[in-house]
């Protein structure tokens, strides 16, 4: 990918105010870059949580409620979007 592409998407999604609105964005971003619902986590969840300035137990708790609420389904660093 261009890499000025990259840094708008990184921006944009740094704009947005909530954990949860930071995950379903970059979700969305990989979704739409593997052209897939499912793909692999390019990092770690510490990583993750460092690449979109958020706190990493909040991340999690807040993976675990998109889990439970049904709008993912998570396996190891694979993720399946559920509400697209």
């Amino acid at each position: 990918m261009h890499k000025v592409t990259i840094l708008n998407s990184r921006i944009e999604l740094l704009t947005k105010r909530s954990t949860r609105d930071k995950l379903i964005g970059y979700f969305s971003i990989l979704s739409t870059r593997n052209l897939s619902k499912s793909f692999k986590l390019p990092f770690s969840l510490t990583d993750l949580a460092d690449y979109l300035s958020v706190d990493r137990s909040a991340m999690m708790r807040e993976l675990k409620s998109l889990r439970d609420e049904g709008f993912i389904e998570k396996n190891g660093n694979v993720i399946t979007l559920l509400y697209r």
